[in-house]
């Protein structure tokens, strides 16, 4: 758990500080995997979240939000993060959503890009679940 919490907040961290985000908007960290939680585990049971929240630059429907989320995309993919859900199927001209997984640590990053409300930029962030220390 640790280590995978660590390199969580190593990716999250280092996806923020991205010429991929900061081309086209900054987001800031509401929380960096620093407590367990039990959602989405089995009884005993825990995982950690690394969530971020900003806004795109420049004028509203601007940018698209397909565009930035494959920017961001691409970025974890150049550190072999391998995408999980196909966003094609999920996007529109207002929303770009993308789901990519660490085959190894399992980490798991879900980055969704709006324009119709603010935050703009939503990124989510979490290990898998592991056995609650004791």
């Amino acid at each position: 758990m640790d280590e995978a919490s660590k390199q969580l907040i190593t990716d999250g961290d280092k996806l923020l500080a991205s010429q991929a985000l900061s081309s086209t908007g900054s987001a800031t960290a509401t929380e960096k995997a620093d407590q367990d939680s039990e959602a989405g585990c089995l009884k005993g049971q825990v995982q950690r979240f690394f969530r971020a929240q900003g806004d795109l630059k420049g004028p509203p429907q601007v940018k698209s939000p397909g565009s930035v989320v494959a920017l961001m995309s691409s970025w974890l993919r150049l550190r072999n993060y391998e995408k999980v859900v196909d966003d094609l199927d999920l996007r529109d001209e207002n929303l770009g959503t993308a789901v990519l997984q660490h085959p190894t640590t399992g980490i798991t990053f879900l980055i969704t890009v709006r324009n119709g409300q603010k935050p703009n930029i939503l990124i989510v962030g979490k290990t898998s679940c592991y056995e609650r220390d004791s």
